[in-house]
């Protein structure tokens, strides 16, 4: 028996021709993807079911299953799709690329905050992702680097994108499941605000008195800028230093 794996790997990578007439036609893997893009942009990931994606198509719960096996390969096709409407990175200096990587993951992130709701680990990867990363390997390829640090170099870059793209996407869910902005959220909690004391929170307390919270810096372009300087000095060092093995993994 074929695991959820082994078809999420047929249906991405070998995908069934679909007709383009008659009955059948009607519905295919294709509608019932966009369908299920459309219900996780409106309404969460929670709130995606085959059930509430055939509502929306107007056909049977049943009738689904003929295009996509199960949500788990749904949710793989899904993500491969929004993978879709990024960019490859162009050839060019290394670091306007990875910088173009990282905006065009973010714009993607921005569009479908849901994404970031899933986990990545053991997600069958398709091949609109592994082009837009093999594309984002290939503009640091020239650069002297082992093979492991181009990969780390490129992680470095997309695991700060879902980094600050996480947070956004929790403060996306918390707004639509309570209906009061993240803002909003913050300015009534006076309760916490008290305990605010030079005494207690010296520092925390001069930058509020400041104004410092008030005007956060950009997180994305403050961070991204500061990610890729390090990256400069990384790999124009004349001895690149060793990198330790983390003892968590």
């Amino acid at each position: 028996m074929k695991s959820d794996r082994d078809r999420s790997v047929r249906l991405l990578w070998e995908p069934p021709a679909e007709p383009t007439r008659g009955p059948k036609a009607a519905l295919s893997q294709s509608r019932v993807v966009e369908a299920a893009i459309k219900v996780a942009d409106a309404e969460g990931v929670d709130a995606l079911t085959m059930r509430r994606v055939a509502e929306t198509l107007g056909f049977t719960t049943m009738s689904l299953y003929r295009h996509v096996p199960g949500k788990s390969e749904l949710l793989d096709l899904m993500v491969d799709a929004v993978w879709g409407e990024t960019e490859h990175t162009p050839a060019g200096p290394w670091r306007d690329g990875l910088e173009f990587f990282a905006r065009q993951v973010w714009t993607m992130y921005c569009a479908h905050p849901w994404v970031l709701q899933l986990t990545t680990s053991r997600r069958v990867p398709g091949p609109q992702a592994m082009t837009r990363q093999d594309a984002a390997y290939a503009v640091v390829a020239d650069l002297g680097l082992r093979t492991e640090e181009i990969v780390a170099v490129v992680t470095a870059v997309g695991h700060f994108v879902d980094g600050v793209g996480r947070t956004m996407a929790d403060r996306v869910r918390a707004e639509r499941e309570t209906g009061v902005s993240d803002e909003d959220w913050w300015t009534s909690a006076a309760s916490l605000w008290e305990h605010f004391t030079p005494d207690r929170l010296p520092m925390m307390t001069s930058i509020w008195n400041s104004g410092g919270f008030d005007r956060p810096l950009d997180e994305f372009e403050f961070g991204l800028a500061r990610v890729l300087d390090g990256l400069v000095a990384f790999v124009e060092a004349e001895e690149r230093p060793s990198v330790r093995r983390s003892t968590c993994l």
